[in-house]
């Protein structure tokens, strides 16, 4: 299926998971819903046209997907998430044609193909979107194909109410502007062409939404689906209301595509935000730490990588053991902890090119926010949402370790 805007606006999300109305709270996510390539990929991916590229004529891809190991990644190597294996998440640069495919199996082992029509010029970035049996986890492999000519920019226009085929969406935060690194609640109402509210939404993929999101410059995405009891028939419906619980990993324009399904027509709705910088959090200094709780020490930093991930790994445990034993005010003093430990990490790794050490900054950044929200949560005594962050501030550092994780140390000898 594709999806192509002229005059029409977008919005994308670093984080976003949404949740149908009163459905449960967002400590019942959905453990694949993730903020994007947070880390290396363990599969490759490559795509080639079958043909010259040429803006409105349809064109045949084959991606190709390896492994590691370099060994071809089938099927049966991957699970399936929301009724795919694998689901590709295309865009242009100006963030205006945008395409979600589903490729087929080709003839060779490890390739799949799809067909689309690129409607700019520029090059367009594919985000296979991946759930691998040996990892268990939300994947986004990357790679790209250009189209020639010169790329339009990316129109920044702001709107949070669109009309697509009649049907009018809205949504609205809870918090304007909302900020990132903190979370908020969003509500978006889909109304008809008769002004009455639509309860007719169907699921498409096994959800009844599937919001795609980006950053203006391409390098956060989110693919996520709604909380709480997913349709367990075709026959189910949803709507008018579905209800998100928003997490903007940075400041800046966003835009998301949120597709939904009416009468068998699936429809993406457009919307466009700006998203403010995430403020300063009790991160920064052991004299804020002291300043908070009066006796919270620096963490000692150990000398290797592995000796790093094993005290975090303990931190992470210990955070487990308050929760569990109902000591959440214990909470903050080990998550920032742990932050400051994964905070060494770029003085100690080396061998690391340029995109890693910026993938491993950003993962850390991420880790600095979390930290504030276990904090938050921690002192405030919420236990459901404690534990919600503290489910992506694992991911987040699992995602670290494989980018570490066999690099030698910088000072060993």
């Amino acid at each position: 299926m594709k999806f192509r805007l002229s005059t029409v606006f977008l919005l994308a999300l670093a984080l976003l998971s949404a949740v149908v109305a009163n459905a449960p709270s967002a400590a019942e996510s959905h453990d694949r819903d993730a903020r994007g390539p947070s880390g290396p990929s363990t599969i490759h991916a490559s795509v080639v046209p079958a043909s010259g590229l040429k803006i409105g004529e349809p064109t045949t891809f084959t991606l190709s997907l390896v492994g590691k190991n370099g060994k071809p990644v089938t099927l049966a190597d991957l699970q399936v998430a929301h009724t795919e294996k694998v689901h590709l998440l295309v865009v242009d640069p100006s963030l205006t044609d945008y395409h979600h495919e589903h490729p087929k199996p080709g003839p060779a082992p490890g390739t799949y193909t799809f067909a689309l029509t690129p409607q700019k010029a520029g090059e367009y970035k594919v985000f296979a979107d991946l759930l691998p049996v040996a990892t268990n986890r939300q994947e986004y492999a990357v790679t790209s194909f250009a189209v020639a000519g010169t790329p339009a920019p990316v129109e920044k226009v702001k709107n949070k109410k669109t009309t697509v085929a009649g049907y009018t969406f809205e949504l609205k935060f809870e918090e304007e502007p909302p900020a990132a690194g903190h979370p908020h609640k969003a509500r978006m109402t889909v109304t008809g062409p008769d002004g009455k509210p639509v309860t007719k939404l169907e699921p498409v993929m096994g959800a009844f939404a599937h919001l795609v999101g980006f950053s203006e410059d391409r390098t956060e995405i989110a693919h996520i689906h709604p909380l709480g009891q997913e349709p367990g028939t075709a026959a189910e419906r949803g709507g008018p209301t579905l209800e998100f619980q928003t997490d903007f990993a940075t400041g800046g324009y966003q835009k998301l595509f949120a597709q939904v399904q009416i009468d068998g027509r699936p429809l993406f709705a457009p919307f466009g935000i700006d998203v403010t910088p995430a403020k300063p959090d009790k991160t920064a200094s052991a004299a804020e730490r002291e300043q908070h709780s009066g006796h919270d020490e620096p963490a000692a930093i150990p000398a290797t990588v592995t000796e790093i991930l094993a005290a975090v790994d303990q931190r992470v445990a210990a955070i487990d053991q308050a929760i569990a034993g109902g000591k959440l005010a214990r909470v903050h003093g080990e998550a920032f902890a742990a932050r400051d430990l994964l905070a060494a990490l770029p003085e100690k790794v080396a061998g690391l090119n340029e995109a890693e050490a910026k993938a491993l900054d950003a993962a850390i950044g991420r880790i600095r926010q979390q930290a504030g929200l276990l904090d938050k949560f921690g002192d405030a005594g919420d236990a459901a949402q404690t534990r919600a962050v503290l489910a992506r501030f694992k991911t987040e550092i699992a995602s670290i370790r494989q980018q570490v994780e066999g690099k030698p140390d910088r000072h060993a000898h």
